[in-house]
């Protein structure tokens, strides 16, 4: 699609080679502030879309498809019933949504117990790594870890480092309640 946008801005054609192009295309998908043409990246902008679906994924108020979506995916792994190149793209953007997003966790049914920032002080993954390690299933849910214990998630020996986390775990969870 890129191509055939160049090859019309340029020449007006379906078709242009190099020679006609003006400036470099990342110059022209540039905004006007930084100097560029201010036309949109599509690859960006299909990226941007697909961000909007994974958080209407998380946030299904009013959204049949996201309802629909919820029963047939776990949506903390994006992991179900469902396949085709569309969810696997929509399932590859859920690290960079978990990098930007902070959680309220509810029911803690569509939250990542490791990769979501749900106890509002960075994601347990990276403050509790050794422990991590240790996780059987490391996409569980908010939920499924605190109904069936942490140590139910874990293999069943641990290293030192994470025996230690996983007593500071235990005092961070401590408080945590479900709605």
């Amino acid at each position: 699609m890129d191509s055939l946008r160049r090859a019309f801005m340029w020449t007006g054609e379906a078709k242009a080679s190099g020679a006609d192009c003006l400036i470099a295309w990342d110059m022209v998908t540039r905004s006007k502030e930084c100097g560029g043409l201010g036309i949109r990246d599509l690859a960006v902008q299909n990226r941007c879309l697909l961000m909007k679906l994974v958080h209407r994924l998380h946030n299904p108020v009013g959204s049949s498809w996201a309802m629909w979506a919820q029963e047939h995916r776990d949506v903390p792994s994006m992991d179900g019933d469902v396949a085709g190149d569309r969810w696997e793209a929509i399932r590859a953007l859920l690290p960079a949504y978990q990098d930007v997003t902070v959680v309220d966790i509810r029911d803690g049914r569509t939250t990542s117990f490791w990769r979501d920032d749900w106890l509002h002080t960075g994601r347990l993954a990276d403050k509790f790594s050794a422990l991590y390690s240790h996780s059987r299933r490391p996409t569980a849910s908010v939920r499924a870890v605190m109904s069936d214990g942490v140590r139910a998630h874990l293999v069943p020996r641990l290293t030192r480092v994470a025996d230690e986390e996983l007593s500071a775990l235990a005092v961070a969870l401590q408080d945590v309640s479900l709605s």
